[in-house]
């Protein structure tokens, strides 16, 4: 039934929609302010101050600079000698950055990118810039990997990030196996190896994978290095190393074998194994377990199904809903990478341009760009932080040759050389850094004809070979 809204209610919804307008307008009304506060200033028109940073010159006003930043704030509005001074010189500050900084405070816009992200989150740390600095982060968040998640670990130390300290500490631990194996981790200093060895959280396939990273790290500086051996592998928990492990690798360690309390660790993680199930239970802390490296799901996204995003767990054979705020789609593909879900192309009525993303650690969706041309019956796969987006067919028509590359550091899309052969609903996978295209129809829906062909992408060399015959 429709009802009529009482007088009271209509007024209400009046003012509240009022007030909506109104803070539209204030924001338009404070934009346009500072558009002609800038002109001002790069008019020199009005400026009280000048930043000298490098024999380089910068007109600004006062209030503009204080009400943007905590640390001029400070200097114009206390009795510090450059409260009353024309000219500030900023020491150790570099021009450009400088300027992108003033740029940010009276039009509120400001890019960042891999060349100027680390002297811009230095400086909006220095001045106190909170939005640049915030930008900052998350444009470092979106880069870690495992050849830089350490030095991130410790930059946001450095910078008082914890946000960015998170993320690249969770990268560690779910990245562990790839980490310690690259030149970062055996620059480490024996406190910050022993806090990571130590982390319950670690991804591992085994204990013996710990081992390995504390002596890899003991045996890149061993003279210098020696003196913190029992520190170091008093964190490898040998009660979880396997016993023929520790056998014939462990004990047979020239390090361990010259250190008595190294091989009583050792010793002591074999006894472990003769002893019963109440027993272990009993000594805790040495035999707390790792995060397993594996943890196998299977997950359906899209299609025409009531539920159109789930997974299922082969562990106990169940299936659990998840929660998607976007609308359905039919025919798309998924890939996924880095702990991330991409859900690209497929179509409602229409081809849906926007890429959907579900972050599996965190249970949230957000959207990017999606392929450049839009279709469905698409194929993808991923590669080093690259998603490969091969053929498909846009609604109603013939199949495409399309191959395009999403790199997911960037975020940008790159067309690249097309596939010898047009395709749609077929299948794609990487293998040894080779993007292989499998299958699928050439034609359209109603005069398809199935492939039973396959061809090879080479990234280094950006081309394409085939061959027949698949069973």
């Amino acid at each position: 039934m429709t009802g009529m809204a009482s007088p009271e209610k209509a007024s209400t919804s009046k003012k509240k929609s009022d007030r909506k307008c109104a803070t539209k307008e204030e924001y338009r009304q404070l934009s346009s302010i500072m558009g002609v506060m800038n002109n001002l200033r790069k008019q020199s028109t009005l400026c009280d101050v000048t930043l000298v940073v490098q024999g380089k010159h910068f007109h600004a006003h006062r209030v503009v600079l204080a009400a943007a930043s905590h640390f001029f704030s400070l200097m114009f509005t206390t009795r510090m000698m450059e409260s009353m001074s024309h000219e500030v010189e900023l020491r150790s500050a570099e021009p450009e950055i400088i300027e992108l900084l003033i740029e940010f405070i009276y039009t509120a816009r400001i890019s960042v990118n891999s060349s100027n992200v680390l002297s811009l989150l230095d400086a909006a740390n220095q001045y106190q810039i909170e939005p640049v600095k915030k930008m900052c982060v998350e444009f470092l968040k979106g880069q870690v990997d495992a050849t830089n998640c350490l030095g991130i670990s410790s930059l946001a130390d450095c910078m008082d990030c914890p946000e960015l300290k998170a993320a690249a500490e969770d990268f560690v631990q779910l990245h562990f196996t790839e980490v310690y194996k690259l030149d970062e981790f055996l620059q480490l200093d024996v406190t910050q190896l022993t806090r990571i060895l130590h982390q319950d959280k670690l991804t591992v396939r085994a204990e013996a994978q710990i081992y390995d990273a504390a002596v890899r790290w003991l045996k890149y500086d061993v003279c210098n290095r020696q003196q913190y051996m029992v520190e170091v592998l008093g964190c490898v928990r040998f009660p979880l190393v396997s016993k023929t492990f520790l056998s014939k690798t462990v004990q047979a360690e020239p390090l361990i074998q010259d250190n008595p309390e190294c091989l009583k660790m050792v010793i002591g993680g074999m006894r472990y194994h003769l002893l019963s199930l109440e027993d272990r239970e009993d000594l805790g802390e040495s035999s707390r377990p790792r995060r397993k490296k594996h943890d196998y799901r299977i997950a359906l996204f899209g299609g025409s199904q009531p539920q159109s995003c789930r997974y299922f767990n082969p562990k106990d054979s169940s299936w659990t809903d998840i929660r998607c705020p976007f609308e359905k789609r039919r025919d798309a593909t998924a890939v996924f990478w880095d702990n991330v879900v991409y859900i690209l192309g497929g179509s409602q009525l229409f081809p849906i341009k926007r890429m959907d993303c579900y972050n599996v650690l965190k249970d949230s969706w957000y959207s990017k760009l999606g392929p450049p041309t839009p279709r469905d019956s698409l194929a993808a796969c991923a590669s080093q932080g690259k998603i490969y987006t091969s053929g498909g067919s846009e609604v109603g028509n013939s199949a495409l040759d399309l191959f395009e590359c999403y790199d997911t550091r960037t975020e940008s899309w790159q067309v690249k050389t097309s596939m010898l052969m047009a395709r749609f609903s077929h299948g794609s996978v990487e293998a040894n850094g080779l993007i292989y295209v499998c299958g699928g129809t050439v034609g359209n829906n109603v005069s398809g004809r199935v492939l039973n062909n396959c061809e090879v992408y080479d990234p280094n060399t950006q081309q394409w070979t085939g061959f027949s015959g698949i069973l």
